[in-house]
């Protein structure tokens, strides 16, 4: 198990753990697809954040931190999915949000993102 060679020297930070347990994210397609699970890195966006940041998916630790995100940010998807992470999948670490939970998850080549994670909650 590796991380893209395209990543910058560090990535993800020595301090990360060994993805386990469950996270949140907000999809926009029920069921999610790869795009739903594309890094900033991968889609072009935020290209001023910090580049160890872009390659991460940003998750939640907890529910409502998801759904309080999508009230915010309505844009970023109407569902709510959830996956169950294991060390296979990659490293994950607590890292500043607007959301006390969120969690930045780096995950390893081949692993199939989007098929990890199940929509448990649509918006409305």
């Amino acid at each position: 198990m590796k991380f893209p060679d395209t990543w910058p020297a560090g990535c993800p930070p020595a301090d990360s753990e060994d993805a386990n347990g469950g996270v949140f994210r907000l999809v926009k397609h029920d069921p999610p697809r790869a795009d739903d699970t594309a890094s900033h890195m991968e889609t072009g966006k935020l290209p001023k954040a910090p580049a160890c940041l872009r390659c991460g998916l940003s998750v939640f630790r907890e529910m409502r931190d998801a759904v309080h995100q999508r009230q915010l940010l309505p844009k970023l998807g109407r569902f709510i999915a959830q996956a169950a992470l294991v060390a296979e999948h990659g490293k994950t670490k607590l890292t500043k949000g607007t959301q006390p939970t969120h969690t930045t998850w780096w995950a390893y080549e081949g692993v199939n993102r989007h098929r990890l994670f199940s929509v448990v909650q649509e918006e409305g």
